[in-house]
């Protein structure tokens, strides 16, 4: 499957936040930038999970939180079943500035072939945050949303796996990702 991007305009201010582009991306067909709408509120019962002193996040009652021991990474799930399909959300830190991160971020997904469905910019915890939208992923939750969080030495990334691509899912794990902070 083709590296699959749709028009470039907005990407390149994205660009900004990575800092530089490897020329295999700067190459590739543009993307297409996320409706600018609001999504629906959400009205969710979250708890808060702090990571060590590194960063908290929301995430709804109920669902299995582990840690990763080797890396500052937190996996939470859900099976499904209640008023959410089945998702999962990995939260990863890397001691690295954005433009590293990113950059070898989108050279995986091009890699891999898989399609960047649409992507925005927000600000989550006062700082810059790029969000991404994969789709055709060859796994059991076929669907990825992507949120990096840059600051300037460190990189916070929130990905959610779900198969089920209705509205409704936008809203819950829009809320899951803006509730990032950084601890320190």
């Amino acid at each position: 499957m083709a590296w699959m991007l749709k028009p470039w305009g907005w990407a390149l201010g994205t660009v900004a936040l990575v800092g530089g582009m490897p020329a295999t991306l700067a190459q590739t067909p543009p993307l297409v930038a996320a409706e600018t709408a609001e999504p629906a509120a959400v009205v969710l019962e979250t708890t808060s999970y702090t990571y060590e002193d590194l960063f908290s996040i929301d995430f709804p009652v109920g669902w299995q939180v582990s840690e990763q021991a080797d890396a500052p990474q937190v996996t939470a799930a859900s099976a499904g079943g209640d008023s959410l399909p089945p998702i999962r959300t990995e939260v990863s830190w890397r001691d690295a500035p954005p433009r590293e991160v990113v950059s070898e971020s989108l050279a995986a997904i091009q890699a891999e072939g898989y399609t960047v469905a649409r992507y925005d910019a927000v600000t989550i915890d006062g700082v810059t945050a790029v969000r991404l939208w994969i789709n055709e992923i060859p796994a059991e939750l076929p669907n990825a949303f992507i949120t990096y969080v840059g600051y300037p030495a460190a990189t916070a990334t929130i990905t959610s796996y779900y198969g089920d691509t209705t509205a409704a899912i936008d809203p819950v794990l829009t809320a899951i990702h803006e509730s990032f902070q950084r601890s320190q």
